[in-house]
């Protein structure tokens, strides 16, 4: 019951994010990547952004998103965890910038290490 109730409370956010607040789709699709849920990114997600990553605007919303959750800390690590996942499936499979903007913050990532 209880992962059921979850479940439907995760789609309600959804619909908000997507209908009220109306995040864009790739931004949510980066929020779900990096959620703070026990599993990690689906392999279908971290495509869909790596393909998206080679559009300047998008690529600008996904690599905001990933900041800040690199940034993230305390009971939220899983957030810092996955944005490391991303950005590592994003520099194999993503834009060329990627690598250049991990440099340009790479002291972010070292302050996690």
């Amino acid at each position: 019951m209880k992962k059921a109730f979850d479940q439907t409370v995760r789609d309600l956010k959804r619909e908000v994010n997507k209908k009220v607040l109306k995040v864009p789709g790739v931004e949510q699709k980066v929020l779900d990547a990096t959620s703070n849920e026990p599993w990690g990114p689906h392999g279908s997600l971290l495509a869909d952004i790596a393909q998206a990553s080679r559009n300047y605007h998008e690529y600008q919303m996904i690599m905001n998103v990933i900041w800040k959750r690199i940034n993230d800390t305390g009971k939220n690590w899983r957030h810092v965890y996955k944005a490391l996942t991303v950005l590592e499936y994003m520099v194999a499979n993503g834009s060329e910038r990627v690598i250049d903007e991990i440099r340009e913050h790479a002291y972010q990532i070292q302050v996690i290490i």
